[in-house]
């Protein structure tokens, strides 16, 4: 992946190589991260990510120590980012890490990322639940238990459930569930799809935001996510707003729970992260396009 770049500029933006022979008017820009730049054992600030490119008004454990930039494993290049998840603890004040890194708005939006769950990775517990990297956050970022109301946001992001079982986790107007709705992620045959521990993994998500009459919310968005390729799960008539909002926010948030003791890992776990992408443009995920 990292060897078909032909410009990574400091802002985080990159060109791929069939882009070099495109005008500047036509090329797209897009969101990376490949963790090559700063030295391996080096904290992963929220001050380093901004000299990478992404920017966010706030963040939650990036500044504690819990995500460092590692050599010991990466899906391209060298590096990767590891982050901690301690065991006995739970939600991003004490496990893993959290931040909204600022997009320009759009309507839609892509995230594509690699993941590679330590061997002996914790699920939980006698409750297993916990969110995983990079998801799509619009307005006030709906979630954790809020109604959403069409004036207050969404929220779109990955989660493992029990057994490391795959799921995508989201928060729309018409959600049937107190917090959030989800969709297991299947195979063709309908099968869960579950996270294999110790190998990586791509996973890459769509958020389509509905559009709006005369305040009425339309319910034509959509979320689709793909599964080292292949679609396994796609939700669509989704109402998120009634007003403008549109995704703003490429929103890491990864941390264990729920929000009780029961979702702690009952063993310190790490989830590895590396070529994080974030586009309007769906061909720019090779993964998902035609193969990279």
């Amino acid at each position: 992946m990292k060897k078909r770049l032909i410009a990574v500029l400091s802002t985080g933006i990159l060109l791929t190589a069939a882009q070099g022979a495109t005008s500047a008017a036509q090329i797209t820009a897009v969101k990376w991260n490949g963790f090559e730049r700063p030295a391996a054992g080096t904290a992963y600030t929220s001050s380093e990510w901004a000299t990478d490119g992404w920017s966010a008004p706030w963040s939650e454990g990036f500044n504690s120590g819990r995500a460092v930039i590692d050599s010991s494993t990466a899906h391209s290049g060298t590096k990767s980012l590891r982050v901690f998840y301690p065991k006995g603890k739970i939600g991003p004040a004490d496990s893993g890490a959290q931040a909204p890194f600022t997009v320009t708005k759009g309507r839609e939006y892509y995230v594509s990322q690699w993941i590679r769950f330590s061997p002996t990775f914790s699920w939980g517990t006698t409750q297993y639940a916990g969110k995983i990297g990079v998801g799509l956050r619009g307005g006030a970022g709906c979630s954790g238990g809020t109604t959403c109301t069409g004036y207050n946001g969404f929220t779109s992001r990955l989660i493992w459930r029990s057994s490391g079982q795959a799921a995508i986790y989201y928060y729309h107007m018409d959600q049937t569930g107190t917090y959030g709705d989800y969709r297991n992620l299947t195979k063709a045959g309908g099968e869960v799809i579950k996270y294999p521990r110790g190998a990586w993994m791509h996973v890459a998500q769509k958020v389509r935001v509905n559009t709006v009459t005369n305040g009425n919310a339309n319910a034509d968005g959509e979320i689709e996510v793909w599964f080292n390729g292949v679609s396994a799960a796609k939700i669509t008539g989704l109402r998120f707003v009634r007003n403008a909002d549109l995704v703003d926010s490429a929103m890491f948030s990864s941390f264990a729970g729920g929000g009780t003791a029961d979702f702690a890992p009952t063993t310190d776990s790490w989830i590895w992260y590396d070529t994080l992408k974030v586009t309007t443009n769906r061909a720019e995920i090779c993964e998902i396009s035609g193969g990279c």
